[in-house]
This record gives C-alpha cells, structure tokens and sequence, in this order.
C-alpha cells in the first residue's frame, strides 16, 4: 500500500492532502463485489492518504490503485526493487515477480482486468518479493528515496591484519519526491501512534516514534 500511495502521488492522482476517495463499505470493480474488512457495512467514508494508510483500508487502495494503473505500479515497484534482484553477495538470490499483464498472460493466457489492478494494489494477486526485497523496499522509504545494495560482506582481513577488501555502501536515488516520501511516512507514522492505527496498540507507549505498516501473511 506505501508503494500504490507513492505511484498514485507521482501520477498526481492524489495528494498528500486530498480527500478524492470514498470508502462507502463495498465497491464493484470490473463486475467484482469488494469490501472494506473492518467496516464493510458502512465504510470509512471519505479519506485522505494518511487516514488510508492509518486504518489500512482497502476500499481506498482498490480505487487508488485502478486510477493509477497496472502499468504505473509496475514502474514504481521497478524502482524500488520488487520482483527484482537486490544483488546481495549471497548465490543463488531469488528475483520473485510482480503482478503485471504479461506475467498474467504468461500465467493463465488471459487479459488483464480492473479488478486484477485492484487485487494488486492490496498486495495480493501473483506477486512474490522476497523478505530482503521487503527491506530493502521499506528502509528506501526510510532513506528518503536511497536504495542501499544489500550486503554481508563488510571487510575481508588476512591472518597478519591486513586488509583485503572492503564494501563501501553504494545506493541509487529513486526518483521520487521528498513531499512523496514525507505524506507515506506520515501515514506510516499513524499506523503505530493513532488510536485507530491497525498498529497501535503492539507500539503504545514506546519511548520513541515508529514508522510502520501492518500486512497479512500469505
């Protein structure tokens, strides 16, 4: 859902501040029936970015997702390494994929629908990242658009103490806005610190702020 929030504030879908979107408890996207999880008979109602990402909600990224397109998520997520490798110094490293028309084609020989976008953009549907992917992903947020290469290898030393190599940190810089980062991780914040964060009650009286986002594991 960060990642959606980032594509849709890029395209200028929504703002960091606009209230565009209504969570009315249930949607129909491309003949499919979809629900808000907490409050499917009524909604959250009209939300801005930081309530969405606050109460993880759904509704909001169905719709914010298909506004901005199967084609935009994939561009967003090229950029800050799902579905592909992180090059760490490791073998045998996994790329796992994201969810687009032509994996779906490849997968089912099938067209791409709405409603797929939609799954997408909750996380779900064909895409597989693997755990590093994930932290590489949320700690670039965390690094204001600075994607680190994963490494393990710090330094190498032979027996006398002299050095034979030494991994500098590298990054490249996502290109993406400093107010884009700054909204995602106001929302992120709310996830931990707001009484209705779906986080809040597992961060609550922490000496110090932290930035989260809950998921689900499947």
């Amino acid at each position: 859902k960060p990642l959606v929030a980032i594509a849709g504030l890029e395209k200028g879908v929504i703002t960091p501040t606009s209230s565009n979107i209504r969570d009315p408890g249930h949607i129909v996207i491309g003949n499919r029936d979809l629900y808000c999880l907490e409050k499917p008979t009524y909604g959250h109602g009209v939300l801005n970015l930081k309530r969405a990402l606050e109460t993880s909600c759904n509704i909001y990224f169905y719709q914010l997702g298909v506004e901005t397109g199967i084609d935009e998520l994939n561009v967003w997520a090229g950029h800050f390494g799902l579905g592909k490798l992180t090059g760490i110094d490791l073998p045998n490293e996994k790329p796992g994929f994201m969810s687009s028309k032509e994996l779906k084609k490849e997968l089912r020989n099938d067209v791409w629908r709405p409603a797929d976008t939609a799954q997408v953009s909750i996380g779900q549907y064909d895409s597989r990242f693997t755990p590093l992917q994930m932290a590489s992903y949320i700690s670039t947020i965390a690094n204001g658009g600075k994607k680190y290469k994963p490494y393990i290898i710090k330094k190498v030393v032979r027996h006398d103490g002299s050095v034979v190599n030494v991994t500098e940190p590298s990054y490249t810089q996502v290109p993406v806005k400093q107010s884009t980062i700054d909204a995602v991780k106001q929302g992120m914040i709310a996830v931990t610190t707001s009484i209705d964060g779906t986080a809040y009650k597992s961060f609550q009286g922490l000496p110090f702020e932290v930035a989260g986002k809950t998921g689900t594991a499947q």
